[in-house]
């Protein structure tokens, strides 16, 4: 690619984002940069199912921009103009763009159930450390609805912390033939499971005080068990681990229009590396190399915008991960699992 480029936006602050940025200005240093998040700091999001209040792992994100020799805008992006070459923010600034990548993630797909502003109410892809740490302090019933492996090993880590954990489930098949074995440990540790379930509201005012769940009406999995199709309990933690998609909603119709070269996808001279690249990352149930992936892409952008030769990799196979998760939940079976968060 030409490298006679001297003006570079970034969206994102996470390890894609983060990762190109210090490749980038190491091979080239007279280079203008700004550095876009709607956050001030950065919390790992591998950290959420092994110590998510740890916040010894929080970055500030000032601080990455200041090694880089960025400027920080903390705002959230609202549209981007391909056309204009523009950005526009959520205090109604504008800035202009040459070259933009874009590092901004994923969140959870958004639930259909009511009461969800409210206190105590966590996408596991959207978690504040410092707000979780306040409130597992002070509160002691957790409800988990679960998607995918990050659930059942938050759920463990919850129980590890001697919470009192409900796991809404409408199925495990994404366990495969290790689903006995993952039931009959949540079981062992008492995390009460609610398979054939699915979350439908959560009460309370200002704060989570209950839920309720409602039994699948097509599901028949625990027809002589349950007695109701209905069960409300209270709780004052809520936690959803809903499939994934990537934070692109600010590109409007161009998400429609992005394609996959190489390692990236790309629509102009727009760039999206990391998560927020992979047009299959709904269909993931175990995050396992993310990190690992958005690392390498962050710094394959970097060496192709200037202009040395960029080597291909290879997602290792989900089966593959989701057994290796597996084999991990197995092994810490019997013990604490996060024994310095107890």
């Amino acid at each position: 690619m030409n490298t006679e480029i001297n003006k570079l936006t970034v969206i994102g602050a996470g390890v894609a984002g983060s990762s190109f940025l210090r490749t980038i200005k190491r091979g080239k240093q007279k280079i203008d940069i700004s550095l876009i998040d709607k956050n001030n700091f950065y919390f790992p999001k591998n950290q959420t199912s092994k110590d998510p209040v740890d916040l010894n792992q929080v970055r500030k994100n000032e601080q990455l921009a200041k090694e880089v020799g960025a400027d920080f805008i903390c705002a959230e992006v609202k549209k981007i103009s391909e056309k204009r070459k523009k950005i526009y923010l959520d205090d109604s600034k504008e800035l202009e763009f040459e070259n933009l990548i874009v590092a901004s993630g994923v969140s959870n797909e958004k639930v259909d159930i009511k009461g969800t502003k409210k206190e105590g109410f966590f996408y596991l892809s959207e978690i504040n450390p410092f707000l979780l740490k306040v409130l597992l302090q002070i509160h002691d019933e957790a409800v988990l609805s679960v998607s995918s492996l990050e659930g059942i090993k938050f759920s463990l880590l919850l129980n590890s912390l001697k919470k009192e954990v409900r796991v809404i489930a409408p199925s495990l098949e994404f366990l495969g033939q290790a689903q006995d074995k993952i039931v009959n440990i949540l079981e062992k540790k008492g995390v009460i499971l609610y398979l054939g379930y699915h979350l439908k509201e959560v009460i309370g005012e200002k704060n989570v005080k209950a839920v309720k769940i409602v039994k699948n009406s097509e599901d028949s999995f625990l027809e002589d068990q349950a007695d109701s199709s209905m069960k409300v309990f209270s709780s004052q933690l809520v936690f959803i681990d809903s499939s994934l998609k990537p934070n692109l909603k600010f590109l409007g119709e161009l998400e429609t229009n992005l394609e996959k070269k190489s390692f990236l996808t790309k629509y102009g001279q727009i760039y999206i590396i990391g998560d927020a690249g992979s047009l299959k990352i709904k269909d993931q149930k175990c995050y396992r190399d993310n990190s690992l992936r958005a690392k390498e892409e962050g710094i394959a952008l970097a060496k192709y915008f200037l202009g040395s030769e960029v080597s291909e990799f290879e997602l290792r196979d989900q089966k593959d991960l989701i057994k290796q998760e597996i084999q991990d939940i197995s092994d810490k079976e019997g013990k604490l699992w996060q024994n310095g968060l107890v």
